[in-house]
């Protein structure tokens, strides 16, 4: 047993691993917005947060990669769900200093713990920086719907009445 731990010690000299952080940003507010200095190498953050119900959720990744000094190369942004141990991709999107901002549109999504996962390389000499943003926006409800058409259907109907 002594020879298989040192053996594990060892080897966890030589491996390399991610430069990680983990954030939770609660319960999702309109707005929520994220910027990190990752250092040079690999890199994983990850925004956990719930939403409190039905929402159209919207997200953008901007790098400005600063000649040699801050740069990432392979970035990219999912968006998981969390239902117990599983997690579930619901989509994904690619991102670095070339392409400028890239905003994605993950759509109708239900209530519950979800998280972004993001990941890339810092490739400047300081590693890299980026910054992510996420809004959500209420889906409405069919009640609420059935009276705007409802409101719009009158409005058409005195407008067409008036003008004959």
């Amino acid at each position: 047993m002594k020879f298989n731990l040192s053996v594990l010690a060892l080897a966890s000299l030589f491996a390399t691993s991610a430069y990680a952080t983990t954030t939770d940003w609660g319960v999702h507010g309109t707005l929520e917005v994220a910027s990190a200095l990752t250092p040079v190498g690999l890199f994983d953050d990850i925004y956990s947060f719930t939403l409190p119900g039905g929402n159209n959720t919207f997200s953008t990744a901007v790098s400005n990669n600063l000649t040699t000094v801050l740069g990432i190369a392979a970035g990219e942004v999912s968006l998981y769900q969390t239902v117990g141990s599983t997690d579930t991709l619901i989509g994904a999107y690619a991102f670095d200093g070339t392409s400028g901002n890239i905003s994605y549109a993950f759509g109708a999504l239900q209530g519950g713990s979800y998280h972004y996962d993001v990941t890339g390389s810092g490739t400047g000499s300081l590693g890299g920086f980026y910054s992510l943003t996420s809004t959500i926006e209420a889906i409405p409800e069919p009640a609420t719907l059935a009276l705007l058409l409802g409101g719009l259907g009158a409005t058409g109907f005195v407008a067409r009445r008036r003008s004959a």
